[in-house]
């Protein structure tokens, strides 16, 4: 999870992310307590459903100390949280409350029953528009400002398929917006550069290129020129986009890059490459697939 590492919080690691996921750890106290509903109440076959999958949970997923343990064979802080998806909880705590539901009596105890329960639903999350509503201002749902930026940088180049330097936001974005940008950067690459800082070994590895502008453009480390220019030419990125306020925007203009416009936040700047290349897609128009010609068949 983006921001959040096992070796910086240890056994609290789990619980962190537990929190980030569900905004506050409410889900996961209902989640327990449904547990306990079950194995006071539930029938023999709700036990033996849902106590085997609770204790393997407990023990694996919710154990504060299996990501510090995972943690010293493999990097688990960019995957672990993602166990959480695929863990029965949004399955059983409803279970339960539709159980406490109909056990109630009929009448005005199953409506006061509904209604606590609904309650304790939205009260044990954070309401979606907590911060406020608002309405998209296009029907791309991406900030307005970049699609200017994506109209820019295509009216500047030469080629239809562009590659580009984004900060993380827009880094995430564009894609979604623009499928002729390519990103020399992905989003692993970034969560390691915002969770962690670059060696010497690693900046003077040819074979990373994207390191160094990581380094650079995210943590803002120590970067000769000629070593941030060589990267843009071996990943074939001749545009960098920043926000106004960046503090590497004196060292990139002094490494060569000129400003080819801006909006209201952000400057985009250009890198004249050394040797760029066009990138092509692939034709598959003449690949027949076997399976879709059996299917025909």
């Amino acid at each position: 999870m983006q921001g959040v590492n096992v070796f910086e919080n240890g056994i609290g690691y789990m619980l962190k992310c537990l929190s980030l996921y569900t905004a506050g750890t409410g889900f996961f106290v209902m989640y327990l307590a449904a547990i306990l509903f079950i194995v006071i109440k539930g029938s023999k076959r709700d036990r033996q459903i849902f106590i085997p999958q609770a204790v393997v949970l407990l023990v694996t997923v919710y154990n504060p100390l299996t990501p510090v343990i995972l943690d010293k064979i493999f990097d688990v802080s960019s995957e672990y949280y993602r166990l959480f998806w695929i863990a029965p909880v949004v399955v059983l705590v409803p279970y339960v409350a539709s159980l406490i539901i109909t056990d109630a009596k009929a009448g005005a105890q199953k409506g006061v029953t509904a209604a606590l329960i609904a309650a304790v639903f939205v009260l044990g999350g954070n309401f979606v528009y907590a911060k406020g509503y608002t309405a998209a201002t296009n029907i791309y749902k991406v900030p307005d400002e970049l699609i200017t930026i994506s109209e820019m940088i295509h009216e500047d180049s030469d080629t239809e398929y562009v590659k580009a330097f984004f900060e993380y936001e827009y880094n995430m974005e564009i894609r979604q917006y623009d499928p002729k940008m390519l990103l020399c950067v992905d989003r692993e690459d970034y969560i390691y550069a915002v969770n962690y800082s670059y060696t010497q070994e690693m900046l003077e590895n040819d074979d990373r290129p994207q390191d160094k502008l990581l380094a650079l453009l995210v943590r803002n480390q120590k970067l000769y020129p000629d070593q941030f220019t060589n990267a843009l030419d071996a990943t074939n990125t001749a545009y960098v986009v920043l926000t106004k306020g960046h503090p590497q925007i004196p060292f990139v203009k002094s490494a060569g890059l000129y400003p080819i416009g801006e909006t209201a936040t952000h400057i985009v700047l250009k890198y004249d490459l050394k040797d760029p290349y066009e990138y092509e897609l692939v034709d598959y128009s003449e690949v027949q697939h076997r399976f879709s010609y059996r299917r025909l068949k």
